[in-house]
């Protein structure tokens, strides 16, 4: 417990990992004003014209299988945790500092999953945190332009439920983040890696093998995002199974990165 509090306080320590923080409130406080300017003197026709969502309605923070509030809050939430976890763990590296922390802490193995553990406690808190915050930025102009028509006890649970499946989504990208950083041994190996398999090679297999797609990140991490099936596809998949088969491929990713580090000549490879 105490080697997971320290590895938490030095990730928060982690420059990347506040200006990060910063950021996303910064455009927390840009979201709620440009949803209270959109919203200002429109009717709720207007708001939903050609089946638009508006976040001054406040049932229109989350809808399962399509765009809501909580979807797009998300989507940034996750490409924001992969990149702070990639910093947090090939920072080490970067600065040549893990044979350091390795004379404190020699346990490799103890080591590596704390600090992934670490990542991934980290990036649910801070992202549940700035989701509350994106979505009470929205308040004044749901209060003075929109409607809480309809957001009875069912929808709040629905939307408690869509927040903390969203933190879940960015902790899990926050240690693959880690473990493909440990991998590589710097930050830059996990950024190129997950961009050449989601931009190429999982395109080339959507191409070549339509069927093979529901076994793919890109259609699981949607479905278990928006949780509903894709439409316009070949193939069933569930939300909770595209869920459960993303945890699976993180926990293959954390379990090769451990044995990779504890095999690894630390002081030939720094």
């Amino acid at each position: 417990m105490n080697l997971l509090v320290v590895e938490m306080r030095r990730a928060l320590h982690r420059r990347v990992v506040r200006v990060l923080i910063l950021l996303a409130l910064v455009a927390c406080a840009f979201a709620g004003v440009i949803g209270f300017l959109s919203s200002s003197g429109k009717t709720l026709a207007e708001l939903h014209r050609n089946g638009a969502t508006h976040p001054s309605v406040l049932t229109d923070w989350w809808t399962s299988g399509g765009d809501s509030a909580v979807t797009i809050a998300a989507t940034f939430l996750l490409l924001g945790g992969f990149f702070a976890g990639a910093a947090v763990a090939g920072a080490e590296w970067r600065a040549g500092t893990i044979t350091t922390v390795l004379t404190w802490e020699p346990r490799r193995v103890r080591l590596t999953l704390t600090r992934t553990a670490a990542c991934g406690i980290l990036a649910f808190v801070i992202a549940t945190g700035l989701q509350v915050i994106f979505l009470a930025s929205f308040l004044p102009a749901v209060f003075a332009n929109g409607t809480t028509a309809g957001a009875d006890v069912d929808w709040w649970m629905s939307l408690s439920l869509a927040i903390a499946r969203a933190s879940l989504l960015t902790s899990i990208a926050a240690m693959l983040a880690a473990a493909l950083a440990t991998l590589g041994r710097n930050t830059a190996f996990a950024l190129a890696a997950v961009f050449a398999w989601m931009a190429v090679i999982e395109g080339l297999v959507r191409g070549l093998r339509p069927g093979w797609a529901q076994y793919l990140w890109g259609e699981n991490l949607t479905t278990a995002l928006t949780w509903a099936q894709i439409k316009n596809v070949e193939f069933s998949r569930g939300p909770l199974l595209a869920l459960l088969t993303i945890g699976l491929y993180t926990a293959l990713m954390v379990v090769a990165a451990t044995i990779t580090f504890q095999r690894r000549d630390i002081a030939g490879s720094s």
